[in-house]
């Protein structure tokens, strides 16, 4: 189910049931009204999609997009690769990886920017109803060395902007421990045709990149991208959909595929 005006009739009926879940009851806020209900977090069920449980047993799938800034830090705080390993020295115990307290400056790099669109489609999130980022972040990006830089009053909200620049469909290595996009579970799943849906493919630079990775994946003949396109085909044999999304990743461009 997904979240909508259902959803909130629910929280009357909810209250006459004993308060249980796999984690701990809060508020989830409503992005476009503000409205609230009383619910626990179940886990990641896709990119940019959360569900959550009811007191009633009932669990509902809701995108991150349709929630409040304070719940997207809140998601990105319990999701974030708190076991992640540092650079380890000599003689020194591998530390793990936190995210950090107070103010924080990120910054993506190996972004996929080609243009003065795609700078302006990245730092536009802040206006955005989509992937909204926060208002409290400062939010540029390059052009001439594809990067993109977060000023987060707190890690965990340099965290969620990560994951909102995600979510519009690019992808970048943060250059901050405890702080970084979602990665890619390696499978051995082959097929002759797939559909990759919300990369950020904004203009031609972005076209003839995003061919470029793909096409160099073994197996794949042909990519039907087209500027601005949300869903882009690709055909060949036998090809590894791990290896696309990954080499994707590597060009600069998140989205997911179908």
């Amino acid at each position: 189910m997904k979240f909508s005006t259902r959803l909130f009739a629910l929280v009357t009926c909810c209250i006459l049931f004993p308060l249980f879940a796999d984690g701990e009851i809060r508020e989830w806020t409503r992005a476009s009204d503000g409205k609230k209900i009383s619910a626990s977090f179940v886990g990641m069920k896709g990119e940019g999609v959360i569900q959550i449980k009811m007191a009633n047993g009932q669990v509902f799938d809701v995108p991150l997009s349709s929630l409040s800034p304070a719940d997207n830090e809140f998601v990105a705080g319990l999701n974030a690769p708190a076991a992640e390993k540092m650079e380890e020295k000599p003689g020194t115990p591998a530390e793990k990886a936190t995210i950090p307290d107070g103010e924080t400056t990120v910054v993506l790099s190996g972004v996929a920017i080609f243009c003065r669109d795609c700078v302006e489609r990245i730092e536009g999130l802040k206006e955005s109803e989509e992937n909204k980022v926060d208002p409290s972040v400062e939010l540029s990006a390059s052009r001439s060395d594809q990067t993109v830089t977060i000023k987060a009053p707190t890690g965990k909200l340099a965290l969620a902007t990560v994951r909102k620049i995600q979510g519009a469909g690019y992808y970048g290595t943060s250059d901050v421990p405890g702080i970084a996009m979602s990665s890619l579970k390696e499978d051995d799943f082959t097929t002759d045709t797939m559909v990759v849906r919300d990369a950020a493919v904004v203009c031609s630079g972005g076209v003839k990149a995003f061919e470029k990775a793909v096409e160099s994946v073994d197996g794949v003949d042909k990519v039907d991208a087209k500027s601005g396109s949300t869903r882009i085909k690709v055909e060949g044999e036998g090809f590894k959909t791990y290896e696309v999304m990954k080499v994707l990743r590597e060009a600069g461009f998140g989205g997911r595929f179908q």
